[in-house]
């Protein structure tokens, strides 16, 4: 079946596959998005950033780097989260990729 493509198919074929070679990293380039957060005290904050619901990430969390990077999803109802924000923290709406988030401890999902 292969041998008998012709020359303008087999050259179909090889633009299809430089085309997803190359578009490829453009899809894991997409921002992921916290599906689950917590709301056990995080210390050492290095960032924050509020991730607000849009299309294909519909939770409102609040995405926190720490001094080691690590990066936490936390509930907007978490209160010492909450006194933070009233004390000045400063978190703006995500405008950067974020990595994938880690979750302290089962317990704190809902």
């Amino acid at each position: 079946m292969w041998p008998s493509l012709s020359a303008s198919r087999w050259s179909c074929l090889l633009t299809l596959a430089v085309v997803m070679l190359f578009s490829a990293p453009e899809v894991d380039s997409v921002r992921d998005c916290c599906d689950r957060g917590q709301m056990k005290e995080i210390t050492d904050i290095k960032k924050c950033f509020e991730q607000k619901p849009r299309f294909g990430c519909r939770h409102h969390y609040f995405v926190i780097v720490t001094n080691s990077d690590k990066q936490f999803c936390v509930k907007p109802a978490a209160p010492w989260l909450k006194s933070l924000l009233e004390a000045g923290l400063n978190c703006p709406p995500e405008s950067s990729k974020i990595g994938r988030f880690e979750v302290l401890d089962k317990y704190d999902m809902e």
